[in-house]
């Protein structure tokens, strides 16, 4: 093959890289780096490592080709392959093209690859995919390590150590498809049944109605699987039933690090034990919050939060007012797909068992009701039944 195909990876100590579709170190020189090594040149990615870019949109000064099983899907701006061998033939001729992920992309092209970018970041995080250990694979040995860095005191994850480490293979000649590479956790491009779950999102749009045109956008995509409520019309001490719902969102605008507090309220006097709950948030700076209210409320109710989302949107707080406010004419339409997007692959990851779950816990509110729990009384007559027996002795 003509083309030199190279992978460009950010990994943990235990080669973990993504949670729930996002990368789980945030680094700027990582990102840096990445452009610096791909502008200019091809980069082949799967569906959900497209639709984590920012809007889903192609990254610029390159050419974006996306490797999926899905046959229908398309977007403006990239080139759609279905096979490893189609996206090979895509990049026959060329200089040089960059594997991007996610990790079922890295798995099927890894086998071609004669160098891998590797920025190795020395923490553990949670993950649920993995790129290959090349440490452990003879096939590949470090041809440049640079020197230890930390991650930037401005940075989220300020103080990390990592380096840069240049992997090549011991023969490049023998890049083929003889190599093993262990299935990934999460494949990146279904063309499965769409999976049904019946979902209820809750929401609060108070000011400029940016959560309500998610909400919309949602339900106009899902209108037999999503319900929705706005907290604002329920009287003061009113709940929802969510009782036919395995899964239930929250939606809202972020105010001094937190959701709406009447949709707080609402959320935690209607969950019931066992719900999953996920969230859907504007804002209108920094993407600094980290679920801690709807966590905090899921665990005094028993429920479970499974993960967030969000996006920017048009504000007016504060100084900005006096410009006429910050992100106008957002969420834009880009903004609304990737909701929409998000969305769905919750609901493919996660939908079977949230719907089995719903069936476990109807059996179980069904035992329940037909074995109540004993009154007073009844306990009262057990003892004194037992005194008697034991009298009777």
């Amino acid at each position: 093959m003509s083309c030199k195909l190279c992978a460009i990876v950010a990994v943990c100590d235990d080669w973990g890289i993504g949670y729930e579709g996002d990368m789980i170190v945030s680094n700027r020189a990582d990102m840096r780096r990445f452009v610096e090594l791909t502008s200019g040149h091809t980069v082949i990615m799967g569906r959900k490592t497209l639709e984590s870019l920012p809007g889903g949109r192609p990254l610029k000064n390159r050419r974006n080709i996306v490797l999926t099983r899905d046959e229908a899907f398309a977007r403006e701006g990239v080139e759609v392959v279905h096979s490893p061998e189609e996206a090979l033939a895509a990049v026959e001729g060329e200089d040089e093209a960059w594997v991007i992920g996610g990790a079922e992309v890295y798995c099927q092209l890894l086998p071609y690859c004669s160098r891998v970018a590797v920025t190795k970041n020395h923490c553990r995080r949670l993950a649920d995919t993995f790129f290959p250990n090349l440490d452990e694979l003879d096939e590949w040995r470090i041809a440049d390590t640079s020197e230890t860095f930390t991650i930037a005191p401005e940075e989220e994850d300020h103080g990390i150590a990592f380096e840069f480490v240049d992997y090549v293979r011991t023969d490049a000649d023998d890049a083929s498809d003889d190599e093993v590479c262990e299935a990934p956790v999460e494949a990146d491009g279904d063309a499965s049944e769409p999976v049904h779950v019946k979902t209820m999102i809750l929401y609060r749009s108070k000011h400029h109605g940016n959560t309500k045109k998610i909400v919309d956008a949602i339900v106009a995509a899902f209108p037999e699987d999503v319900d929705a409520v706005d907290v604002a019309t329920l009287d003061k001490g009113q709940t929802v039933d969510l009782s036919d719902y395995p899964l239930v969102g929250v939606a809202s605008g972020i105010y001094y690090g937190e959701i709406d507090k009447d949709l707080a309220r609402v959320l935690q006097n209607s969950l019931i034990e066992g719900t999953f709950v996920f969230s859907l948030l504007t804002y209108g700076g920094a993407s600094k919050w980290y679920g801690k209210d709807i966590d905090g409320i899921c665990r005094a109710q028993r429920a479970n939060y499974l993960a967030g989302h969000g996006c920017v949107g048009f504000d007016t707080w504060g100084p900005y007012k006096l410009t006429g406010g910050m992100n106008k004419g957002r969420p834009d339409d880009s903004d609304l797909a990737d909701m929409v997007a998000w969305y769905r692959n919750l609901v493919q990851g996660y939908g079977e068992p949230l719907n089995a779950e719903l069936e476990k816990r109807r059996r179980r509110e069904a035992w329940n009701a037909a074995h109540p729990d004993p009154t007073i009384l009844d306990k009262l007559k057990h003892t004194g039944r037992k005194l008697f027996r034991r009298g009777g002795k």
